[in-house]
């Protein structure tokens, strides 16, 4: 089984689990785990061989989503309320 760490930085760590949580479901085949006691990084593993620069594009870009959905909720609730 190969093993490789993500690294996320300090100010995306609330939205890690959220993050987890859609890459699972879009890549069921790797193994994903995050441990704040041992670091702010993800370990991923898999079975079978993957790209893993492609994986890791994709899962930062689901971090980065998942941060601004959660910053920009509140806006958007006050929007639709306007109305």
């Amino acid at each position: 089984m190969k093993a490789f760490s993500i690294s996320i930085p300090r100010s995306f760590k609330d939205y890690v689990d959220l993050a987890i949580v859609r890459a699972s479901y879009l890549y069921p085949n790797l193994n994903l785990e995050y441990s704040q006691d041992s670091g702010e990084s993800i370990v991923v593993s898999s079975e079978n061989p993957f790209d893993f620069e492609s994986f890791k594009k994709d899962f930062l870009n689901i971090l980065y989503r998942e941060r601004i959905y959660s910053e920009t909720l509140s806006i958007r609730k006050t929007l639709y309320r306007i109305q």
